[in-house]
């Protein structure tokens, strides 16, 4: 019998890795990677439609609309009104076509900004109000994590990875996350022999995924069987990996033998300065890929596809 599996958010960097990771096997699943042309997300009766024809067995909710820090600073209504609907309409098709299994997308941004304990654990995420920069984008996620653990027949997953990179990223620098938006400033200052601009002081710290393992991960728990009606997973490489943006930075530049000025615009915020977290949760040991062949394989991705990317 074939298990059909929904993934929404199918053109962006997870769902092309996530396709990319599924093509490999052949186990009785069927899946349905939607795009944004397939199914308005914050429609209901659109989504109501597309669950009707697919009628799945196991969602993947991959979808959302995000933006680096700054990006999340300067318009965190919009990014909460959508992402509400977004997420709602979703859990609302789960119970209305009684999905056996969901798998949502969270992030280390809704934990609390303070009265926190390092490293994150995931029940700690209604402790206190987010940090301010994300604020919009934190408590649509709160809420997706909220509704789905009152659906009555669905099995929930909830995934929290920590800062995802990796090939088919968005690398438009004005709403791009850090590492993409890095490496189209280093690429442009490397190009036009110009200074490299840094916001904020480079002392934020982060553990950075490369997007196949969470790929790997979710796939992993698609097959998972057992009876737990919900599992909160923070995902991330071992606390050891975090770095600092400058650290970051220096790898980047190092890759693309980049030997101009850069300079730290440190009236610029640094967002959270800190978001500790510890894998504990994952049911095995699972190898994550070192940050340095990560970049390799994201910039050698980046330079090659540079005038197709998503910039």
């Amino acid at each position: 019998m074939v298990t059909n599996i929904l993934v929404t958010g199918s053109n962006g960097l997870l769902g092309k890795s996530l396709q990319k990771i599924v093509s490999q096997y052949q186990e009785g699943y069927k899946f349905f990677f939607l795009t944004r042309s397939d199914c308005d997300l914050t429609d209901i009766h659109s989504i109501k439609n597309m669950f009707k024809t697919i009628q799945p067995d196991i969602v993947i909710h991959l979808a959302s609309v995000v933006g680096g820090v700054y990006e999340n600073m300067n318009n965190n209504y919009r990014l909460f009104l959508d992402n509400i609907r977004i997420n709602t309409n979703i859990i609302d098709a789960c119970n209305l076509f009684k999905v056996k299994k969901l798998i949502n997308i969270l992030s280390t941004c809704i934990f609390p900004d303070l009265n926190i304990k390092y490293p994150l654990t995931a029940d700690q995420i209604h402790n206190g109000p987010p940090h301010f920069s994300n604020m919009g984008y934190a408590y649509s996620k709160r809420i997706l994590h909220i509704g789905a653990s009152l659906l009555p027949n669905t099995q929930v997953i909830n995934i929290i990875p920590t800062n995802l990179y990796g090939e088919n990223d968005n690398y438009n620098i004005d709403k791009a996350h850090v590492i993409p938006a890095l490496i189209h400033k280093t690429y442009l200052a490397q190009l036009n022999n110009t200074p490299l601009y840094i916001s904020g002081s480079g002392n934020a710290l982060r553990q950075f995924l490369y997007i196949d393992d969470l790929s790997n991960i979710i796939y992993n728990l698609v097959k998972t069987q057992d009876n737990l009606k919900q599992r909160d997973i923070i995902i991330c490489p071992p606390e050891s990996h975090e770095i600092s943006i400058k650290d970051l930075v220096n790898k980047i530049v190092n890759i693309f033998d980049f030997n101009g000025k850069i300079v730290y615009d440190t009236t610029k915020n640094d967002g959270q300065l800190k978001k500790t977290s510890k894998s504990d949760e994952l049911l095995h040991d699972y190898n994550f890929t070192n940050i340095n062949t990560g970049l390799i394989n994201t910039i050698s991705y980046f330079i090659k596809h540079y005038n197709t990317l998503r910039t």
